[in-house]
């Protein structure tokens, strides 16, 4: 719980990025919110999640990098805000990056996940 509000209430606006930044510290929420103990959170996502938004609509968004240089990767620079961005629109369908959670969709049963090994 200590975690939770401490991320809240300091751990966005130094960067936007997945790694160490707004991205990444949201990701920590959502999947506290995922938890039946800690539904009570919604509010303080939902919060949070549109400071981030504001921030990328409004080009303020800055990678990990420093001095926050512009970067294509994925941890640290745009590719993962607009990865992070499509996990805050549907979280329930683009799986988490940072928890190494297995693609949505995975065919039951085969124990993988679901990509055709045929060329």
């Amino acid at each position: 719980m200590v975690a939770l509000a401490t991320t809240s209430a300091k751990g966005f606006g130094n960067n936007s990025s997945l790694c160490h930044g707004d991205l990444g510290n949201l990701e920590l929420l959502l999947a506290a919110q995922a938890r039946p103990e800690y539904r009570t959170w919604a509010r303080e996502v939902e919060r949070d999640s549109a400071r981030v938004i504001d921030g990328v609509e409004s080009g303020a968004w800055k990678s990990g990098l420093p001095e926050g240089v512009w970067t294509p990767g994925l941890m640290v620079g745009l590719a993962g805000v607009g990865y992070g961005m499509l996990r805050i629109a549907a979280p329930d369908r683009v799986p988490s990056l940072l928890s190494l959670a297995p693609p949505v969709g995975a065919w039951p049963g085969r124990g993988d996940t679901g990509a055709s090994r045929e060329p």
